[in-house]
Order: structure tokens, then C-alpha cells, then sequence
């Protein structure tokens, strides 16, 4: 990743079109990469770059250097929450039943989508009783575990080490099978 300075960034929160060009082109793999990882059948790849790099806008426009945080991972932890949140929205898709009705002498079809209905809504039950058990550091990893990102990606992103991540880890399998 190419090296980001505080001009850099003071530029593109200023509009300098450069700037904000250089710091979109420095992320742009990363971008993709995380795009690759989220999509599946709700959520398409060009749809999560696009969240990508709306989480990539709102980390330039609203980073703080005085935080703590280097950008590269501010903005890495934006680009995520970004795209998980776009994700989590097209996973609800609030009104698919209605989109996707069938008429009712398909019963095989209609049996299909009640199984599929059914472990869609477990699915659910299992992510909120994930969410309620876990720490907020530990659903993030646990999050990104599950969309099959290696503990050093995990480390990468969330700023911490590998050590700290398989800890983690280790107390998600334990409170989880509780």
C-alpha cells in the first residue's frame, strides 16, 4: 500500500480531487479483497466495492490523528463496517417474501422455501445469540472468521496481532458453546 500522509489526507478532506484519487488508488486492492470475501447470492461484488468505497470517503472525511489510530487501519475498519452493514441489508431483504411469491400449487418449490426460510431464521438466532455473548472486538473477529479472513487479515484490519486474534478466537469457540 502506498504510504498516506497527513497532507494527503488533509487534501481530500479539503476536495483536492489529487489527494482523494491517490488515497482511493492506495486502498483499492484492499477494497477488493474485502469486496471478494462479503459477496454472495444478495450482495454482489461491484455492489460491496461500491460500499467499500463509500466507508473509504467516510474514513478520509472523518479521521482524527489525535485518536490513536493510523489511517490505513481507521480506514480499513471503515471500509468493513461499511460493507457488512450494506451486506446485513440485502441479506434482510425486508420484503422478499412478497418478491419472490409463487403460486401455491408449487408445493415442492413452496416446501424448498421453507427450508430455506427455516435455516435463514436460525441462522439469525445464531448471529444474535453471538452478538449478546461476545465482546464488540469479538464479534468483529468472529465476523470476519466466519467470511474465511486468516488470522493475519483479521489482525491486519482490527489493528491487533495474530496472538490476540487466536485469543479471541479461543474465547468465541468457548462462549459460543455454551
Amino acid at each position: 500500500m502506498q504510504n498516506i500522509s497527513a497532507k494527503h489526507i488533509e487534501g481530500a478532506k479539503k476536495g483536492n480531487s489529487k489527494d482523494i484519487e491517490y488515497i482511493f488508488n492506495a486502498f483499492k486492492q484492499s477494497v477488493s479483497a474485502c469486496a471478494k470475501k462479503l459477496r454472495n447470492e444478495n450482495f454482489d461484488y461491484d455492489d460491496a466495492v461500491q460500499e467499500g468505497n463509500i466507508g473509504l470517503f467516510k474514513a478520509i472525511l472523518s479521521y482524527c490523528e489525535n485518536k490513536g489510530a493510523s489511517f490505513p487501519t481507521y480506514a480499513k475498519k471503515c471500509i468493513l463496517n461499511s460493507m457488512l452493514s450494506a451486506r446485513q441489508a440485502a441479506i434482510a431483504q425486508k420484503h422478499s417474501v412478497l418478491n419472490d411469491a409463487m403460486p401455491l400449487d408449487e408445493s415442492i418449490l413452496l416446501q424448498s422455501f421453507e427450508s430455506d426460510f427455516m435455516v435463514k431464521e436460525q441462522n439469525r438466532e445464531f448471529i444474535k445469540i453471538a452478538k449478546k455473548k461476545l465482546s464488540d472486538f469479538e464479534f468483529l473477529v468472529f465476523s470476519l472468521y466466519t467470511m474465511q479472513y486468516t488470522y493475519k487479515e483479521i489482525a491486519e484490519i482490527t489493528g491487533k496481532d495474530e496472538k490476540s486474534v487466536n485469543n479471541a478466537i479461543q474465547r468465541i469457540r468457548s462462549k459460543l458453546r455454551k
